[in-house]
């Protein structure tokens, strides 16, 4: 996976074998079901609930549509979301 390391890679690998059956069985579900249960928002292709019609920030009451945040990637979403800075309305 990419920005994961042999070191962390190592990490996740002796975390699973420790902890009990159902976190690895949790994660294998987790990870088998997101194909299914996410999709991308048609307004801005961030990552959202599949099913949904736009993602949490274009469906904000206050979201100015006139103002817009170009990203590389959904993950830099998140990153900009955490720091605030950018702000709507």
């Amino acid at each position: 996976l990419p920005g994961i390391g042999p070191k962390t890679a190592s990490r996740l690998t002796f975390f699973l074998l420790k902890a009990p059956a159902e976190t690895s069985l949790a994660l294998a579900h987790a990870l088998e079901a997101l194909p299914t249960e996410t999709s991308y928002c048609p307004e801005c292709f961030n990552i959202t609930l599949a099913g949904e019609e736009k993602c949490d920030i274009c469906s904000s009451p206050t979201r100015d549509e006139g103002l817009i945040c170009v990203v590389e990637e959904p993950l830099d979403v998140l990153a900009i979301e955490r720091t605030g800075a950018f702000q709507e309305g």
